[in-house]
């Protein structure tokens, strides 16, 4: 035997005596998640992780390991956060807005079961996925008249997120007021800027402001806490006996089949589904698109949705979503990616979903 293979059989080893300790380590996180789950403490302890480092550091007897064990120490402990993250956020699931949302009535459909948590943005409610603060999201991302939440497709774009799956909510537009208004005491109406366009056959014509609010149920419970009759909300009837105000019209949508499309988004991506979304930026050229259109119809992929959307910070550049069938594990699909990355600055798959579900019908 060489030294090589010496030292190589030693090193073998001490892995297997590491890993052992490592499962050891590992169960013995699991009790501290627990009693953090219990005391509702926070995962990341920074006077702990200091301690543990200057600790451990004196086991080091020689000198010129100290700061690779450091780093070492440093990473083991950022794998136990990771770890307690994962485990924490398992059964809690987020949605933008407050209770009373179309994002909440969705979240609890979807997740009966789980610990809801709401968030004053996309962007937050993005940043929690990604930073394992919550396990899922459940995001608006198209109306079947209004068309797509255009700030979803950017935030997917920005982020390590994907689409997990889909479901679809009929949507019920309705004109909340506070007790004893009527529809001529009316002179501003709040509500979220689609559920207002949503809306704009009954609204046409009638000369009241119209005024966008972040979400339908903020804009409900503000006019239940200005207690002014020339004030009403554009909500779901729910919010009704949530903010106690009085439905002075019912199902004011234009379109009476009005349903938003909400993405489930999480993590990971899911490679079992037989629908893929996927986003690419052409090469700011003359046919880029083309190009890209060309090797998508040869490789023979049916495409369900195209879509274009300008990229942000770079003037007259777009991106273009589309939904092809297919599964990720395809090696189809494989090829596919590789030869639109060889004519696209960008591709990103953004998840998959199942296309035969029928969700909230």
């Amino acid at each position: 035997m060489t030294k090589l293979e010496e030292a190589r059989k030693k090193i073998n080893e001490i892995d297997q005596q590491m890993a052992n300790l490592f499962e050891a380590r590992m169960r013995a996180v699991e009790d501290v998640i627990q009693y953090k789950k219990e005391h509702h403490l926070p995962i990341l302890d920074t006077n702990r992780e200091q301690f543990v480092i200057a600790h451990n550091l004196q086991y080091i007897k020689e000198e010129k390991y100290k700061s690779s064990y450091q780093t070492f120490i440093q990473d083991l402990m950022a794998t136990s956060r990771k770890y307690q993250n994962q485990i924490l956020c398992e059964n809690k699931v987020g949605y933008q807005g407050i209770e009373g949302a179309f994002s909440y009535f969705a979240t609890k459909k979807i997740f009966p079961n789980y610990q809801y948590k709401n968030y004053p943005s996309f962007q937050s409610l993005c940043n929690a996925v990604e930073n394992e603060k919550i396990k899922y999201a459940v995001i608006p991302f198209e109306n079947s008249y209004t068309g797509e939440v255009g700030e979803v497709l950017d935030l997917l774009m920005e982020h390590s997120i994907y689409i997990n799956n889909i479901y679809d909510l009929p949507i019920s537009q309705n004109l909340l007021g506070v007790k004893g208004a009527t529809i001529k005491d009316i002179e501003k109406v709040y509500s979220k800027d689609q559920a207002i366009e949503q809306s704009q056959l009954f609204l046409k014509g009638r000369g009241w402001e119209t005024i966008p609010y972040p979400n339908t149920a903020m804009a409900a419970e503000y006019v239940a806490r200005c207690k002014d009759k020339a004030k009403a909300a554009i909500a779901a009837k729910e919010n009704a006996e949530v903010y106690g105000l009085e439905i002075i019209e019912e199902n004011i949508n234009t379109n009476k089949d009005n349903t938003t499309r909400f993405i489930i988004v999480s993590k990971d991506m899911n490679h079992t589904h037989d629908r893929i979304a996927l986003a690419f930026i052409t090469n700011h050229e003359a046919g880029a698109l083309a190009k890209a259109m060309n090797i998508i119809a040869s490789a023979g992929f049916n495409m369900e949705s195209i879509k274009s959307r300008p990229v942000k910070y770079s003037s007259w550049e777009y991106y273009f979503y589309i939904e092809i069938d297919g599964h990720m594990q395809d090696q189809n699909v494989h090829v596919l990616l590789d030869e639109l990355a060889n004519v696209c600055k960008k591709v990103k798959v953004l998840g998959t979903y199942h296309s035969k579900q029928k969700e909230g019908k």
